[in-house]
């Protein structure tokens, strides 16, 4: 039988909305500044610093985790269940191909998946429910995470320093441009793949491009393998499965007029079942036995474990419902299906801590932000911003009032 949480806001001096326009500014002007300044994973170090020092104007006291993560608890003035938000931190190492005001000073270095909003967001909601703590039950755990983009992540280290040790719930959001800034997306059970990351290195022997046969070339070789796994998925899984397997890099040669000696690729498996990744492991294995075996070519793969599947759990995730209804109206939110990205969020979650994760759409057409998630050109609405604040800070009040 599926468990369901009562979902009305507590009575008391509670206003209607709790972003006011003055802590909508405030998270916009926030979200900006942390876009023209982003750090890669674990190098947050003006990110965080600047999160401390908004969080101690709050009259906050934040603690450092796992390098450059934060943690600040609130307690409420009657008692409750204990409510974990979290936000990630970090940027992706791609150069900015936006034209806004407040575009990136980082050569390199871009907030090109809206990690700059979660982190704005989750400070607005640390605003709105410090100024109520006196009419609150329970207790709120803000989480600000270091190191989201790539294994292992910042959560498994927050983890290990007591993340969510004492905490009943857990509850974060993720913006995207696929969905209109007035939409939310909510997610009743999975909702992200779990991830591997792989590199691959393959070894032939160089020569002068005008003697081919005296060489190995690893740049043939590797370009075989390329497009022969691509046939794993669509051959050698159940079509009832989804799964993933994507190339990301390719480097390989030196000059037009010599055979490449080396080449290394770096890609990516995604599935929300565990034997399906296996057997696209196994299948890669098979494609470079085959190819170095006939050509004398060496290889080296390395695959690293990633995130695993993000399952949500479906009482919180109504409650996260009701409350977006109520926010953006019901026909703004949706149940779509789940995606193949990968999110680290699903970590916190654990037998002790039940949560959920959605949605919150930032992308508008009519102004022109339909650059996805990881595009260098990727931007947001930030009309948005004030939704996914609401949102995170109603449901957090309703989850730590449960009895």
């Amino acid at each position: 039988m599926k468990r369901f949480l009562r979902q009305t806001l507590p009575s008391g001096n509670m206003a209607t909305e709790l972003v006011d326009q003055e802590t909508e500014n405030y998270i916009i002007q926030l979200r900006r500044d942390f876009h023209a300044e982003p750090e890669l994973s674990f190098q947050e170090v003006k990110t965080s610093q600047r999160v401390e020092e908004e969080l101690k104007r709050l009259g906050l006291s934040p603690r450092r985790v796992a390098g450059t993560g934060i943690i600040a608890d609130l307690e409420g003035s009657k008692p409750g269940k204990a409510v974990g938000l979290r936000a990630d931190m970090d940027a992706l190492p791609i150069q900015e191909e936006t034209e806004v005001p407040f575009k990136s000073r980082n050569q390199g270095v871009m907030h090109a998946c809206g990690h700059d909003a979660h982190t704005a967001m989750l400070l607005g909601v640390a605003k709105v429910l410090t100024q109520r703590k006196e009419g609150l039950k329970g207790r709120f755990r803000f989480l600000f995470q270091p190191g989201e983009e790539g294994p292992p992540g910042g959560a498994i280290l927050m983890m290990k320093e007591g993340a969510t040790q004492g905490i009943d719930y857990v509850i974060g959001q993720h913006v995207g441009t696929l969905y209109h800034s007035k939409q939310v997306g909510i997610f009743y059970d999975r909702m992200t793949a779990a991830n591997n990351e792989f590199t691959l290195k393959i070894d032939g022997i160089g020569g002068h491009a005008s003697a081919p046969h005296l060489a190995v070339d690893a740049l043939v070789i590797a370009s075989q393998f390329v497009t022969l796994a691509q046939t794993i998925v669509s051959r050698k899984v159940d079509p009832l499965e989804p799964a993933v397997l994507t190339f990301g890099t390719f480097k390989s040669g030196f000059r037009s007029n010599v055979i490449a000696s080396h080449a290394e690729l770096s890609g990516t498996i995604r599935s929300f079942n565990q034997a399906v990744a296996d057997k696209i492991k196994e299948e890669l294995h098979k494609i470079l036995d085959g190819l170095c075996q006939a050509t004398g070519a060496k290889y080296e793969l390395n695959i690293e474990e990633g995130y695993p599947v993000l399952i949500n759990d479906e009482a919180v995730s109504r409650v996260i419902e009701g409350v977006a209804k109520d926010v953006v109206g019901p026909k703004h939110v949706l149940h779509p299906a789940p995606v193949m990205g990968a999110e680290d969020f699903g970590r916190f979650m654990t037998r002790q801590t039940k949560g959920a994760y959605y949605f919150l759409g930032t992308g508008n057409k009519e102004k022109g932000i339909t650059g996805m998630n990881h595009d260098p050109k990727f931007d947001l609405d930030e009309d948005a911003l004030k939704y996914g604040a609401e949102i995170l800070a109603k449901s957090a009040i309703i989850l730590a009032s449960q009895d």
